[in-house]
């Protein structure tokens, strides 16, 4: 009989290390589900959770690199954090993706060595800031945030917005248009004159992520704080593109998780005398669920074997993000449907999924930004403007 889950087997080549290290998530995922719940319902990031999940990314994940030395293993953790606890895989993604990825790439051998050893081990976490109160989809040529060189360092003014895990960040990975219209990054910390931080409130998604207003007020930081490898946005694509293949796994987590909860509640909900799951209605929805899932998995699969042979580029992670996001947002939908009012309740594991994937349907590029990325990819001809 098929997996109800994985119908066509698309998980059915892992290795035994990466069913392991699968297997051992969804325990530490399982283990901290209340503590999970509890914040995203209070607003607030769960920071009991850092230490397990730092633990896990130790024994199983190894030397940070980046982009991951094994994809299929990077998809699998954001799979699984999406299929539980989708503000967990925003922490993890900004924090082990794009900020530590934008340091390893772009930083120098002291700043490397200054921050990457702690960062992998979870006792300092990082934050990223591109997008800003005007400006999200034209980032790459919109930057509001402006560098100015002084003596000796620079000088940051303008505001960003969003930027997950601001507010405990250690470290935050700030990017502005410099004097001659270029993008470069600073590393900032905590405290640091000018800087200043606040949460935005009243969301409803990825609650537990404690995204912020970040203004920065003639900030002054020295020359050592500049990431030296940076100098354009094309750059800074190349890391996106990898974080797009990232919440495509994410996209797919939310889904199968939002299917399995309606699964398990169709089993258990009775209505007319028997269980639900006997109607041809609720068996229709189920179907159409199970369907869109199973084709986001074989999109991945090969993605992934794309991206171990070194074959993953921008255009592949866009349709791969838009493709999957838009699954997610119609599993999750039909999920919600299926247990009815008790839909938008916590306690049965759809309504926190279904929330959350309306974030993972807009951010890493919305849809329209990157079909914009795929068409010209296909036609050779740029549409954005």
């Amino acid at each position: 009989m098929s997996d109800p889950v994985d119908f066509y087997a698309a998980f059915a080549d892992l290795t035994p290390a990466q069913r392991a290290a699968w297997s051992d998530l969804q325990a530490v995922m399982a283990e901290l589900g209340p503590t999970l719940d509890a914040a995203w319902l209070a607003g607030t990031f769960p920071l009991e959770a850092i230490p397990p999940l730092g633990a896990f990314v130790q024994e199983h994940l190894g030397p940070y690199s980046w982009p991951p030395a094994d994809p299929w293993l990077m998809g699998l953790v954001k799979l699984e954090l999406g299929r539980t606890d989708p503000s967990m895989a925003s922490f993890f993604a900004v924090h082990w993706g794009l900020t530590m990825s934008c340091i390893a790439a772009f930083g120098s051998d002291d700043q490397r060595a200054q921050w990457l050893p702690r960062m992998s081990r979870f006792e300092a976490i990082g934050s990223f800031a591109l997008s800003e109160p005007l400006v999200g989809s034209d980032a790459a040529r919109g930057l509001r945030c402006t560098a100015t060189p002084t003596d000796g360092g620079w000088e940051l003014s303008g505001q960003k917005k969003w930027a997950g895990n601001a507010t405990l960040a250690d470290v935050l990975v700030i990017l502005a248009r410099g004097p001659e219209g270029e993008v470069l990054g600073f590393l900032l910390e905590p405290g640091t004159p000018g800087l200043h931080i606040s949460r935005i409130e009243d969301k409803i998604a990825k609650r537990s992520v404690e995204n912020v207003v970040i203004t920065l007020d003639r900030c002054v930081i020295p020359e050592a704080a500049r990431l030296p490898g940076l100098h354009h946005f094309k750059q800074v694509a190349a890391t996106l593109g990898v974080g797009r293949f990232a919440v495509a796994w994410e996209a797919t987590g939310i889904a199968m998780g939002a299917y399995e909860a309606a699964l398990r509640y169709t089993r258990s909900r009775e209505q007319f005398g028997r269980p639900i799951a006997g109607f041809q209605l609720v068996q229709d929805k189920l179907v159409r669920m199970l369907s869109e899932i199973t084709a986001m998995q074989c999109l991945l699969a090969q993605l992934t074997r794309l991206a171990a042979e070194g074959k993953l580029d921008a255009s592949r992670a866009a349709l791969a993000k838009l493709t999957c996001a838009g699954g997610m947002r119609r599993v999750v939908a039909l999920a919600r449907e299926v247990l009815g009012g008790n839909g938008i309740l916590v306690e049965h594991g759809v309504a926190k999924l279904f929330a959350d994937a309306e974030a993972v349907y807009s951010y890493e590029g919305t849809q329209e930004m990157n079909t914009l990325i795929v068409g010209r990819a296909i036609t050779g001809i740029a549409a954005f403007v």
